[in-house]
């Protein structure tokens, strides 16, 4: 799991081709710094070149602590974070992105419940099969856990 910033995910690209066996997650969609508008072009290559590798997972946690704003003021409509999570869905397709809450860490900027319902209403608009593998069915695939 790689937890650097935007800089690490050139890194990751190279990691993922010259060891096609390793999973990686890309952690806190690489600690982006989130302003509602669109990404950096070197965060959105990064993705989109760390995606091209069918074992290189990313994990959606970190939005709300991706807007700085502490004391519960993070923003709690999915359209300020939607720019990312775009970026995010569309390079790792519903197969390899992965739910995280980074609960506690991310209670001085939201609490759980609005982190939950940023990224809940935002899969849910892909669909049942899509919010089924974001919750569980990848984490289950990407750490290899046993379902029983």
């Amino acid at each position: 799991m790689f937890w650097g910033g935007p800089e690490v995910l050139a890194l990751t690209s190279d990691l993922a081709g010259n060891v096609p066996d390793l999973r990686i997650v890309i952690d806190h969609v690489a600690n982006l710094r989130i302003d509602g508008r669109q990404p950096p072009q070197a965060w959105r290559d990064g993705i989109r070149s760390a995606s091209q590798h069918r074992h290189v997972y990313c994990k959606v946690s970190g939005l709300v602590e991706g807007s700085g704003k502490r004391d519960g003021q993070a923003p709690a409509e999915v359209d300020f974070y939607r720019p990312v999570l775009d970026v995010v869905w569309q390079s790792f397709g519903s197969r390899r992105v992965v739910y995280g809450s980074n609960w506690p860490v991310s209670e001085p900027f939201a609490n759980y419940p609005t982190v939950q319902r940023i990224v809940s209403t935002y899969v849910a608009e892909r669909g049942t099969e899509a919010s089924r593998r974001f919750f569980s069915k990848n984490a289950l695939d990407v750490y290899q856990w046993i379902q029983r």
